[in-house]
């Protein structure tokens, strides 16, 4: 495949531009007087909607060695004469048209077909490219036949305010070459080729300015190089759908930002009703363990009760007949008070006994002890279990406050700037270059070709 095709190609699928690829026998047009054209008689009609393309010829680092411009006049329906402005010099005609040049003036037959001219330019190119190689971290100006690491660097440079898309190729024989990396560019095979493709839109934040390769190399050959500045880019954009596109994505990031915000809201409020349960749980456990001392402490003190009156009873007739040797009584009513006190008092005060000490036995056994025991031990692990969920809804908190604050930022630094396009509408607005060669120039494409 021929290598200036292959380079066409590449230049297509990244970047739409194209390039002409016939080819004509080309006339010499000279100025003369008087000229063989006349307006006088004739029905002239100006060029317009011209398009041209600069092919400049640089060296290895991209300084200029010569400059050529070739200009295409779409078909005009009308008129049998064409009337043209141009700096060039040194014009040929690409096809079979009679043209006459008087003082940057041309007149052309229209024979209704397309019409391409060419000549040479003398001028300051609003574009440009410098290359800048470095062999193994030394900066080198001749690479040609070199081995070793080699990182190229190419800076393009725009003095106007269109935006120009610079789109450089390089062929490189794949034997040649390995281990490719690119910032702001592709590598692809391409019949025997390594073809390196770069992009980028001097001028233009957050456009690239520069493309850089590095790569292995040995016997480093390139076949091709050459670096292609288009404008149109944005000028036939529809922003219409783009826009409506845009402001939906705006509104559903506002929802998510608004989302994220509930959330922590949301937390803050269940942070709220936490504090609350945790504090009404620390008051119930706090009442219950006093309920359980309480309960432990009248335990011990009837306990202490129910001993003193068992050891009082453990003989109730002499504690009753002392207390009766103080009366004073017949002897038939103290015969008969003693033996009241042996037939049922005394049995009386033995049943009494029994009672005190099965209270005893029951009170030891107390269930309301054990179950506020059980229910201040649920109380602890409750409040345990608490504390464990306080420290889960402060790391819940971090995270809605970091997703909060995330999704804030990816609005406002994100989707707000990525849905912007305030900027492509101003290098819609601008997307025209008036041309270099001539009047009425629509569309304008460099093409820097480098010797290598």
């Amino acid at each position: 495949m021929n290598k200036k095709l292959i380079a066409i190609i590449c230049c297509v699928m990244l970047t739409g531009c194209t390039t002409q690829t016939k080819t004509y026998k080309t006339k010499t047009v000279k100025e003369e007087t008087p000229v063989v054209l006349s307006e006088e008689g004739h029905n002239v009609k100006e060029a317009v909607n011209k398009s041209e393309t600069i092919t400049v010829k640089t060296n290895t680092l991209g300084e200029i060695k010569s400059t050529k411009a070739e200009v295409t006049i779409p078909s005009i329906s009308e008129g049998d004469l064409i009337k043209d402005t141009t700096i060039l010099k040194d014009i040929s005609n690409k096809g079979d048209e009679n043209i006459t040049l008087n003082d940057h003036h041309l007149l052309i037959e229209n024979n209704k077909n397309s019409i391409q001219y060419e000549g040479t330019l003398d001028t300051t190119l609003p574009v440009g490219v410098d290359m800048t190689y470095y062999l193994d971290g030394q900066k080198v100006t001749n690479i040609k036949g070199k081995t070793g690491t080699l990182k190229a660097v190419f800076k393009y440079k725009n003095n106007t305010e269109t935006p120009f898309v610079a789109t450089t190729i390089m062929l490189l024989p794949q034997e040649t070459v390995s281990d490719i990396e690119i910032k702001n560019g592709k590598s692809m095979l391409m019949d025997d080729y390594q073809a390196i493709v770069g992009l980028g839109c001097p001028g233009y934040e957050p456009f690239k300015d520069s493309m850089e390769v590095t790569m292995k190399i040995k016997n480093f050959q390139c076949d091709y190089m050459s670096t292609v500045f288009t404008e149109g880019m944005f000028k036939d954009l529809d922003l219409s759908e783009l826009t409506k596109t845009t402001d939906q994505l705006n509104q559903s990031a506002q929802k998510l930002v608004e989302g994220s915000a509930q959330l922590l809201a949301g937390c803050t409020t269940y942070g709220q009703y936490l504090h609350t349960y945790m504090s009404n749980v620390s008051k119930v456990s706090e009442g219950t363990n006093a309920l359980l001392n309480g309960s432990k402490q009248y335990n011990a003190s009837t306990q202490a009760l129910i001993k003193s009156l068992i050891s009082s009873m453990n003989n109730p007739t002499e504690f009753i007949q002392s207390k009766i040797n103080n009366i004073d009584l017949t002897d038939e009513q103290r015969i008969a008070v003693n033996k009241a006190i042996s037939e049922g008092v005394q049995e009386s005060l033995i049943q009494n006994k029994k009672s005190l000490e099965q209270l005893s036995q029951l009170l030891s056994q107390s269930p309301v002890s054990k179950q506020l025991e059980t229910l201040s031990s649920s109380l602890s692990e409750l409040s345990q279990a608490g504390n464990e969920l306080s420290q889960q809804y402060q790391t819940l908190v971090t995270g809605a406050k970091s997703l909060s604050e995330g999704m804030r930022l990816f609005d406002q630094e994100g989707i707000q700037k990525i849905t912007d396009i305030t900027t492509i509408k101003k290098l819609k607005e601008k997307d025209h270059y008036s041309g270099l060669s001539g009047n009425n120039i629509t569309n304008t494409k460099f093409i820097f070709e480098m010797d290598i």
